[in-house]
């Protein structure tokens, strides 16, 4: 009867793999081989028949020689009949016959060696008989544990393979994920500056028009970028921001006042990139916009306890204030009544939530002298270089 392969020996073994095999495959005949002489000296002296460790060691030795140069072949087999249950009996029926072949040759080429060694060639039947009585068994089960560890090696691998594949899978959906939540928030803040010149438009203060055009055609070349990294510096990120306000304080003029409070040390920080231009059209459209006379918006950054705490607020109505018009809009409530915001706090939390997990948060609330105020803590960690400068504490 011809065996058939069950699948084609898998992921061939590399030069390097082949030798680190060998090695092992070496080592621990050789170890095996110590152990025994060893018990065969220790008990040649105490059944009072003493013998040299030396010459105990060199009629163990080549057995294990032999198993060593044939359990290439049983890792052969191990490749070429994997344990699976489709054809189970094929793969049942080759590893039989693989141990046999296994037990049959390593038994046959040591009683050959014993024969010539104590030149007794005429008594080999007898002593090849002796030892396939006695250890056939034994050596099924030798094979049987060198197919084992194969098999253990071979699924050691496979897990290993697959967890990184799908570790690579999982982030490569964050990615995607982080990509589809950063496309939410730039056509929200285009719908409303477009909104901002259309109304400067029909003032025909064409001056404005022309300027916030350019500032705007600037911020999306670089926000709607595919290649930017998920994170920036702070500095960097204030950067970015700075472009958005300066379109916001065409539109509003005096009535906006932005005050920065920014520790130096915050500005090589990582953050998300474009997280704070939704933070603060949040605090101008539902804060600035609202009210009649001026109004500020307030950007604060502080390293504490070891994280970065991002701090938006306004002088506007503030979130309880607001939340007749939140309930009105549909927008989203956060855990403790006051509502979060909308869109882009909505967004912001999300990516948040992708970027740190729980190691990140952001919170509302109202400011003890009036406005809304919102806060994202995240871990605190530091680029080389922040692209930027700035002095620790501006106000613009």
């Amino acid at each position: 009867m011809t065996l058939l392969r069950e699948t084609p020996p898998p992921d061939t073994p590399t030069p390097r793999e082949r030798w680190v095999v060998a090695a092992v495959i070496v080592g621990l005949a050789a170890f095996c081989a110590f152990v025994e002489a060893s018990q065969n000296y220790i008990g040649a002296v105490n059944f009072g028949r003493p013998v040299l460790w030396r010459e105990a060691f060199r009629r163990t030795l080549p057995s294990w020689v032999i198993i060593a140069l044939l359990a290439p072949g049983a890792l052969y087999l191990a490749r070429a009949f994997p344990l699976q249950r489709r054809r189970w009996k094929t793969v049942l029926g080759a590893h039989l016959a693989g141990a046999s072949a296994f037990a049959l040759a390593h038994l046959g080429g040591t009683a050959v060696f014993y024969a010539l060694v104590d030149g007794t060639l005429v008594k080999l039947p007898l002593l090849l008989n002796k030892f396939i009585s006695a250890y056939f068994i034994l050596d099924v089960l030798v094979y049987g544990g060198i197919v084992g560890a194969a098999h253990a090696l071979r699924y050691y691998r496979e897990a290993k393979t697959r967890e990184l594949a799908g570790a690579r899978l999982q982030e490569s959906l964050t990615q995607a994920r982080l990509a589809a939540l950063r496309g939410q928030l730039n056509p929200h803040f285009l719908f409303n500056t477009l909104n901002a010149i259309t109304t400067m438009a029909l003032k025909r203060e064409h001056d404005n028009v022309v300027t916030t055009l350019g500032y705007l055609s600037e911020l999306l070349r670089v926000s709607l970028d595919d290649r930017l990294p998920q994170e920036v510096a702070l500095a960097d990120e204030l950067e970015l921001l700075e472009r958005y306000l300066e379109i916001q304080r065409i539109r509003f003029g005096e009535r906006l006042t932005v005050t920065r409070d920014v520790d130096s040390e915050t500005l090589g920080a990582l953050v998300p990139i474009m997280i704070l231009q939704p933070l603060a059209e949040n605090a101008i459209v539902h804060g600035i916009a609202p009210v009649t006379g001026p109004g500020e918006l307030r950007l604060r950054a502080v390293r504490q306890n070891g994280d970065l705490l991002l701090e938006v607020s306004d002088t506007g109505p503030g979130f309880f204030a607001r939340a007749s018009e939140t309930a009105a809009s549909s927008e989203e409530s956060s855990g403790n009544g006051r509502p979060s915001g909308g869109i882009g706090l909505a967004n912001t939390r999300a990516r948040l939530a992708q970027l740190y997990g729980d190691s990140s948060s952001l919170s509302v609330g109202d400011r003890p002298s009036g406005g809304a105020r919102v806060q994202v803590t995240l871990p605190f960690r530091v680029v080389a270089e922040p692209n930027a400068t700035s002095s620790e504490r501006s106000v613009s």
